[in-house]
């Protein structure tokens, strides 16, 4: 991203943050602003512009544009942090913390006190445990000026949020791990997996732990712990009775709020896609507009995160169900103006319409929509594994559409791909492009076909595939 990058803010301001900003900039009376100038160029053009155009819409010199380029970054900024700041738990909490430092600062030592009261009300109500430690801290320094605070019973609650804060922190270092295992091995579903073991075990203990347990902060962890143990080793008819009762659960105890809404549109992520994956189609459908609904609520403040999302959960139900319905969704996505705000909606949209057409057999559409992901600048911005698999599945639909000649892709693609097929993690990469190889070569490919179906089972295949490798090759002769 650029140094100053309020081109890309600007872009991504929505309809009611645009009008809160100008009416923030009102405060100040000050009519015909060249800040304002400049943000309506800024929003009306694309993202590459000369800077000339801006010179003669504002009606300056390179100078005096500088200026007002900081001036409108600055201001947007405030816009953003007034509009927002007392809408999120957190935020409202730290601005009290920021507000008895500068009482403080001032001398005033019992409004300072009275900030960090209210701060610490907000991060204890809302299990805010990295920011309560800074309250405690700020509280225990200040007792050194206001001695009417208790230190003792201060120091006591810090000690036990400290405790609190490395439970947590045991836990997302082990869900950091699985996540780094998802993407450097193809199966993690074997017994002897350490870190699926140690998932395991440490959601046994929280749940002996019944302080613990009933903290909202710990049962959306239990959440994460579990439903990662449950996908990784690939329990999905135990992950959907999970995510369901987990959900019912969240629902009738009230854990769900502002706060924790990430939180609540994640769980129907994954419910969904788990649901799609035990081929209960309508079911996911239905989740998937509860997660809609969901989306719009709390004034819609994580529309934009979770709106890819939802359009995948249509796009692989309907590919399954209705594969014109997937066709139209993918039509409405690649006009949605929150979907071409991601910075690989092209990547999206071509590779879920190649795959379409590829299961319609219409092979002719399927290879003209990758070939067309191929050269865009999305391609090159994707992790190397994915950009591997991506390149396979051209070759494969290519075959399918009787293509041959592809020779000189699958020596291009060992080449600039030769440091991950070395790897044993990616043996079956490298094993499907040698028989792709044999194929094009009008080579018998039996005994290396039997050899790899033998590798994983095809449903495992189904997983990790963009196109299943066995179910393609078993069709294969």
């Amino acid at each position: 991203m650029e140094k100053n990058p309020l081109n890309n803010i600007v872009k991504s301001l929505s309809k009611d943050e645009v009008r809160f900003f100008k009416l923030f900039l009102k405060r100040t009376n000050n009519k015909n602003r060249k800040d304002v100038q400049l943000f309506n160029f800024l929003r009306k053009i694309s993202k590459n512009y000369q800077t000339n155009d801006a010179l003669k819409v504002v009606d300056t010199n390179p100078n005096n544009l500088y200026q007002i380029r900081n001036r409108l970054y600055h201001e947007v900024n405030n816009s953003m942090i007034w509009q927002h700041i007392w809408k999120d738990e957190q935020s409202k909490s730290f601005s009290y913390v920021l507000l008895a430092r500068v009482y403080r600062n001032k001398g005033e030592l019992q409004l300072a006190y009275h900030f960090l009261q209210k701060a610490e009300r907000e991060a204890d109500s809302n299990n805010l445990y990295q920011l309560l430690s800074i309250i405690y801290s700020d509280i225990i320094d200040l007792s050194h000026e206001l001695v009417s605070i208790d230190l003792d019973k201060y120091i006591a609650l810090k000690r036990k949020n400290i405790k609190v804060i490395s439970e947590i922190e045991e836990i997302d270092i082990l869900l950091s791990k699985v996540m780094y295992d998802i993407k450097t091995k193809q199966n993690l579903s074997s017994s002897k997996n350490t870190v699926l073991n140690e998932l395991k075990q440490k959601y046994k203990q929280i749940l002996n732990e019944e302080k613990l347990f009933s903290n909202p902060k710990f049962k959306i962890r239990l959440f994460k712990l579990y439903s990662r143990y449950l996908l990784q080793s690939r329990q999905y008819i135990s992950l959907e009775k999970f995510l369901i009762e987990t959900y019912i659960d969240f629902e009738n105890n009230g854990i769900f709020n502002r706060n924790l809404h990430n939180e609540k549109l994640s769980l129907l992520t994954y419910l969904t896609n788990c649901l799609y994956t035990n081929k209960k189609y309508d079911q996911s459908l239905r989740y998937a507009q509860i997660l809609m609904d969901s989306m719009n609520e709390f004034d819609a403040f994580l529309y934009n995160k979770y709106i890819f999302y939802y359009y995948n959960s249509l796009i692989l139900n309907y590919s399954k169900t209705d594969k014109k319905k997937a066709l139209d969704y993918l039509n409405k996505a690649s006009k949605d103006e929150d979907i071409l705000k991601l910075p690989t909606y092209s990547l999206f949209i071509y590779l879920n319409k190649a795959l379409v057409y590829y299961y319609l057999k219409d092979y002719k559409n399927a290879r003209v929509n990758i070939s067309r992901l191929l050269i865009q600048k999305d391609f090159l911005s994707i992790d190397n594994v994915f950009q591997l698999k991506i390149m396979i599945t051209d070759l494969m639909i290519r075959i399918d559409n009787l293509d041959y000649d592809i020779l000189e892709r699958i020596k291009n693609i060992k080449n600039r791909y030769y440091d991950l097929l070395i790897k044993t993690n990616y043996i079956r990469e490298n094993e499907i492009i040698n028989i792709l190889q044999k194929l094009a070569n009008k080579l018998p490919i039996v005994n290396c076909k039997d050899k790899f179906l033998k590798l994983l089972s095809d449903n495992e295949s189904d997983e990790l595939d963009i196109i299943s490798y066995n179910r393609w090759l078993k069709k294969v002769e």
